[in-house]
């Protein structure tokens, strides 16, 4: 699939944001944990969440999707064991299914996961984390092997904060009698989503600071939840609308709280911000200075939206450097801009950003969070730019041209 963008003037109009896909896909698995129904609502008709449905399926979890309501229905039946389908190696979320596999099953065998390969992302905290609470794990032939005799409470100290690793422990200990303590826990909006639904099924969760204390219980019940609104999709939308003078946006069903960080900033660089409940209206007066980034845990600046915010950079006057502490050296959108006359370097993995007049032309968008950037270089480029690969953007965000093109961005879906 290709995306075809021509510059664009101002982007004007209303978008309602979707459910958080990354809050979203580790609480798909979580039916695994119980016998029980779970149903849960604003779930975002993305291709990560397909390619989860996908996977439960394959494993014997009755699934059912209504893309209208955006609700999703799943209740597992009896587990198979083995999750080697080629799905598996579709999405990074596949990765949950280790942890939420070894609460229930003594075996299994499972694949890598797939997904953005904007960097190098080894699984070796998930594996360790398991190892410590009592799996024995073989890698073979692109297969992991994971066999245990009994779950161990344990204390577990992250060398560093991990969304994914978090969440899987918090899912390989819940059913653990004793109390499993997480240290450096990653405390993402999230992970803390993950675990309020959890709590709602009986388990016993506390969070004190960055530590994560887990009681395990015997069983969870069913239970019904809310999956919260995507911040990484607002804030697209957003560093969009700011890249854009003139621009007008309101954007609807947002957690103000959980974009604090990204508001604030956008008001610095002069962007007028009116916060309502759960809707935000975003207006662009004028073009921005340059300004400073470093990408890190919540509640500071996500490394979601750095690559991002890096497009928009590229209209702001004067010298912007970016350092991204998650991920070093996730600039991977850099090389296609830079075909496009964008001004920027990248020196010992801090990205450098100067304004630049930018020209369309053939790009390839290498993961999905890179592939949004385009579609902003796109958005301020004279001419005409062709987004390739631009099925890693449907990965997370819903109905997105359709949203561009009700706000006056000029983009079409090629095949």
């Amino acid at each position: 699939m290709k995306l075809k963008v021509k510059k664009s003037y101002i982007m004007e109009g209303t978008i309602l944001v979707s459910g958080s896909k990354n809050a979203c896909l580790p609480e798909m698995v979580v039916p695994l944990l119980t016998k029980e129904k779970v149903i849960l609502y604003n779930v975002p008709s993305i291709l990560d969440v397909y390619s989860m449905i996908d996977i439960l399926k394959k494993i014997n979890v009755k699934v059912d999707y209504n893309e209208e309501t955006k609700t999703l229905t799943l209740q597992r039946r009896k587990i198979k064991k083995n999750s080697t389908g080629h799905e598996i190696s579709k999405i990074r979320a596949s990765y949950y299914l280790m942890g939420a596999l070894f609460s229930i099953k003594k075996n299994f065998v499972t694949k890598y996961p797939g997904g953005c390969n904007f960097v190098n992302r080894p699984i070796n905290y998930h594996l360790d984390a398991l190892k410590k609470m009592g799996a024995s794990i073989k890698q073979k032939n692109n297969k992991i092997i994971i066999k245990r005799k009994r779950k161990l409470p344990c204390i577990i100290n992250l060398e560093t904060k991990s969304l994914g690793t978090t969440i899987n422990i918090i899912f390989a200990s819940v059913l653990t009698k004793g109390e499993t303590i997480i240290n450096n826990a990653s405390i993402e909006p999230e992970v803390i989503d993950v675990i309020n639904l959890l709590n709602k099924m009986n388990a016993s969760i506390t969070i004190i600071n960055d530590q994560i204390i887990i009681k395990g219980v015997k069983k969870l019940k069913g239970t019904t939840h809310y999956v919260i609104p995507d911040r990484m999709e607002a804030g697209s939308y957003m560093f969009l609308a700011s890249s854009l003078k003139g621009s007008n946006v309101l954007l609807k069903n947002i957690n103000l709280n959980h974009l604090e960080y990204v508001i604030n900033f956008l008001k610095k660089q002069g962007l007028i911000i009116i916060e309502k409940k759960d809707e935000l209206r975003i207006i662009n007066s004028n073009l921005s200075n340059s300004t400073n980034i470093i990408a890190d845990n919540y509640p500071l600046f996500p490394t979601d939206l750095q690559q991002i915010a890096c497009s928009y950079l590229l209209t702001c006057e004067g010298l912007s450097v970016v350092k991204d502490n998650i991920y070093p050296k996730r600039f991977s959108e850099v090389l296609e801009l830079l075909n496009m006359n964008a001004n920027m370097y990248i020196l010992d993995n801090v990205l450098l950003i100067m304004k630049s007049n930018l020209i369309g032309k053939t790009v390839f968008a290498k993961d999905l969070r890179a592939g949004f950037s385009l579609i902003i270089a796109g958005t301020i480029a004279e001419g005409e730019t062709i987004i390739e690969n631009a099925e890693v953007i449907l990965r997370g965000y819903e109905n997105v041209v359709q949203k561009l093109k009700n706000c006056n961005i000029n983009i079409e879906a090629m095949k």
